[in-house]
């Protein structure tokens, strides 16, 4: 088969290699769609700290952690699965063993590993996944929203750690797809007004659509400005950020925060930076993260976000703005860089029938 195995920072190569053998518990999909991640972008652009090794050996890996496909074929102790099911992916795989594990926090696994990472991911031909870590596609879940999967998951999972509900004023700093699959989670959990942060106008725009009470362009005015004047300077009950990277949103949020306010950071930080300890102690803020997902109460986060995509409480096939074939996976990842140029929210690899 074909894929695309990533050697270094903007350096991916479409490469022909074995196709994946079966271990007894797991299936063989023919890939469909295959989503870039921003933690993807954060490999890509630039040497990181981040140890890359995978079945393919040191320093390289085949992308992908995002992605839905066909069963085309399955292992000997499967059962639960059929040849030709359409399927997203959960990609985090838990040792299943250890006490995190054992409570249905897989996601906090000393030893969990990825698909995508340490098992090739979904920009290839053919990927070989744990039958347990298939969810059924209902007809009307697209392939490229079922590739949305592990976004909306993410999304989730911040809204819920955040405690959201119908009293919450709630800001996200961020308009990516995370940001923008949490404007709508915060919607489906009821919060009463959103504002939606981030740096260019097709996002807001977007956000808008989707729900969003107000979007402010923090690139043309201080969003810490304008929401305390919305707010007559009381602030918000909730923050999600979702940007990451070398920024200053986390003090942002804490100066829009009321006191005891919550503030849940998902994005990728790629170094320390300097948080305002004391406009946290003054305003006795909760501060929390929100790392992948989980189970929660008795049902998987994952599960949850296909209920809510097949539902249309949340949408996806509108997130995603542009689509790829395989041998185009460098310009698949330029595309995604370049918001500004490209006006792009979800970059897909896509193999069409």
């Amino acid at each position: 088969m074909r894929a695309a195995i990533f050697h270094g920072p903007k350096d991916i190569r479409v490469e022909t290699i074995d196709i994946p053998t079966l271990n007894p518990d797991w299936v063989l999909l023919k890939v469909h769609a295959a989503g870039v991640c921003g933690s993807d972008l954060h490999l890509y652009k630039e040497k990181t700290e981040i140890p890359i090794s995978s079945t393919l050996g040191e320093g390289k890996y085949i992308p992908g952690h995002e992605l839905s496909g066909e069963v085309v074929e399955i292992g000997s102790d499967v059962d639960s699965i059929e040849i030709g099911t359409r399927v997203g992916v959960e990609p985090i795989i838990g040792c299943g063993h250890c006490k995190w594990c054992n409570i249905g926090k897989y996601n906090l696994c000393v030893n969990y590993k990825l698909i995508g990472f340490q098992y090739p991911g979904g920009f290839a031909e053919y990927c070989a996944v744990p039958e347990e870590k298939c969810l059924v596609l209902p007809d009307n879940v697209s392939y490229e929203a079922g590739a949305t999967l592990d976004c909306i998951a993410v999304a989730e999972h911040a809204i819920r750690r955040a405690n959201i509900g119908n009293e919450d004023a709630v800001a996200i700093f961020g308009a990516g797809s995370i940001g923008l699959f949490a404007v709508q989670a915060a919607i489906a959990a009821g919060a009463r007004k959103i504002y939606s942060i981030g740096t260019h106008d097709f996002q807001l725009e977007m956000a808008r659509e989707l729900g969003a009470s107000i979007g402010i362009h923090a690139r043309k005015e201080d969003p810490v400005e304008r929401i305390n004047d919305l707010t007559s300077g009381f602030g918000v009950d909730k923050v999600v950020e979702a940007v990451g990277g070398e920024t200053t949103v986390v003090n942002d949020a804490i100066r829009i925060l009321r006191n005891q306010g919550t503030l849940v950071v998902t994005g990728i930080f790629v170094k320390p930076i300097p948080v305002d300890l004391f406009g946290m102690l003054t305003k006795e803020l909760t501060i929390t993260t929100a790392w992948g997902y989980e189970h929660w109460s008795h049902r998987k986060e994952f599960e949850v976000s296909l209920d809510l995509l097949a539902s249309g409480k949340i949408t996806a096939d509108r997130l995603v703005t542009h689509k790829y074939p395989l041998d185009e996976v460098n310009k698949a990842y330029e595309t995604a860089i370049d918001k500004s140029g490209t006006e792009s929210v979800k970059v897909q690899i896509s193999f069409p029938d």
